[in-house]
């Protein structure tokens, strides 16, 4: 197990404002919200970050020996976003889709997902380099081929 040095942490009220805000949110997540089937953490908690990033976080209660008070943040969304009820309950789908405990949602079968769903990002990816660079090639191929006279190639694009 990997050890980590000590640290101070802050107290959550010195980096976190927004408090009624995030109280009423966090409820959605502590207590669930059964239309998404979400049953609740009472480990979760919403905070927006004063830093500066200016941002929404949930964080989870996850307390050692040595810090009680111990928060990971677990999300994060982007900088400017305000919460309303539609965030929290996007965010609650996400939890849902994330959560190992769920039949046919384990941490193995998260991983795989995750892992053809990057696949299929570079490969799509890959393609639009493929078809911007095939686009390039061909004006240039043409124009060369003007230029230097060449009317009839054995390859094409």
């Amino acid at each position: 197990m990997r050890r980590y040095p000590s640290i101070i942490m802050p107290q959550l009220d010195e980096i976190y404002s927004r408090q009624a805000e995030a109280e009423h949110y966090s409820k959605y997540l502590q207590e669930g919200y059964a239309p998404l089937g979400w049953s609740g953490d009472p480990d979760i908690v919403l905070a927006f970050n004063n830093g500066p990033r200016q941002c929404w976080e949930v964080l989870l209660h996850s307390p050692e020996r040595n810090l009680p008070n111990r928060h990971i943040v677990i999300a994060t969304g982007p900088p400017g976003m305000e919460m309303n009820d539609s965030a929290v309950f996007v965010l609650i789908q996400r939890l849902v889709a994330g959560d190992t405990h769920r039949a046919g949602n384990s941490a193995s079968e998260q991983l795989e997902r995750a892992l053809a769903f990057n696949d299929k990002l570079d490969r799509d990816n890959d393609n639009r380099a493929a078809d911007a660079t095939a686009e390039a090639l061909s004006k240039f191929y043409h124009e060369a081929g003007k230029t230097l006279g060449v009317t009839k190639t054995n390859f094409a694009i």
